[in-house]
């Protein structure tokens, strides 16, 4: 239920962003101008961000959430065996909700004129504030994540207030969303099926930067595991514009990992089976291959994340 409930989270914070008014001719250039104007904690100046993550969920794995302009979001979770991976892809998945490492909807979604059809119209919330209704539906032929996504905006502030997403297997996704005074993700309330999300993200001041503080995840529904009914991450130890360490972002080359004859789900299969006989190593070799050698297969992000969290 995590890594699911983590997906549907991170499908509708692709669309948290704001941006400055201005009259769009079509859904396209409507979604284009909210992703070249969206700034959130991302302002100028700031080039780099590394901080403690502390959640008690995970009271023994050590987080560390790193983000550069350049290279992007990257959190490592170290200590705490195989749960660690866990701890990192849960706070990955709620740390881009503060506005830090969010990308681009349009690419994240292959949101194009080749591989959906979109519309543009007026419509109200429930309460009262106009809004620009988007909506993305797959042509046929296209194999996406959805089968419809309705993304509204609010036409006065461009800000997104809601997505409702309905998936390939039929569950609709509705995500409200509402914002601080200055425009920064405040909370957001997602319902799936009979299982409602509700996270709320406060923010700290670090020089003349916002950043990250605090974020406050309550679920409710039929079947949520009690560790998942109310968690929290705490963030620490921030500093602004110091150095990254180099083989935070290190990728592996194709030179330095032996070229599989498996499948990219094959290899995903094999990591994942090394992993439960505590392999890691196996585990690590796997998923490599996939990011190498099939960097554009669907499970390379799976399998970078994985990679990511396994233990040195």
């Amino acid at each position: 239920m995590k890594r699911r409930i983590f997906k549907f989270i991170v499908t509708a914070l692709a669309f948290f962003v704001s941006a400055t008014p201005l009259i769009a001719e079509d859904a396209f250039s409507t979604l284009d101008n909210l992703e070249k104007n969206y700034v959130g904690i991302e302002k100028a100046g700031l080039n780099t961000l590394i901080a403690k993550a502390l959640t008690p969920a995970y009271p023994e794995t050590a987080i560390t959430v790193y983000w550069s302009r350049e290279k992007g979001l990257k959190v490592k979770a170290e200590g705490g065996g195989p749960a660690a991976m866990g701890a990192g892809l849960m706070v990955e998945s709620f740390v881009r909700a503060a506005g830090l490492g969010l990308k681009k909807s349009s690419e994240e979604f292959k949101l194009t004129k080749e591989t959906v059809d979109a519309t543009i119209e007026a419509g109200t919330l429930e309460d009262g504030t106009k809004v620009s209704v988007l909506t993305f539906i797959p042509k046929k032929g296209q194999d996406l994540d959805f089968k419809k996504m309705v993304v509204k905006v609010d036409g006065k502030k461009w800000l997104v207030r809601q997505m409702v997403l309905t998936t390939k297997e039929g569950e609709e996704v509705i995500t409200n969303i509402t914002y601080n005074k200055d425009g920064l993700f405040a909370k957001m309330v997602s319902s799936v099926g009979k299982v409602k999300t509700t996270m709320t993200t406060t923010y700290g001041e670090k020089g003349k930067f916002t950043v990250p503080a605090k974020q406050v995840i309550e679920m409710e529904g039929p079947n949520v595991p009690e560790e998942m009914k109310s968690m929290t991450i705490t963030y620490s130890d921030v500093e602004v514009n110091a150095k990254i360490p180099e083989d935070v972002f290190a990728e592996p080359k194709v030179g330095d990992v032996p070229k599989p004859t498996e499948t990219a789900a094959q290899l995903f299969q094999q990591a994942q089976a090394a992993m439960q006989k505590g392999d890691m190593d196996t585990a690590k070799l796997k998923l490599r291959q996939i990011v190498t050698y099939y960097p554009n297969d669907p499970m390379a992000t799976a399998a970078d994340m994985m990679f990511k969290q396994l233990p040195k």
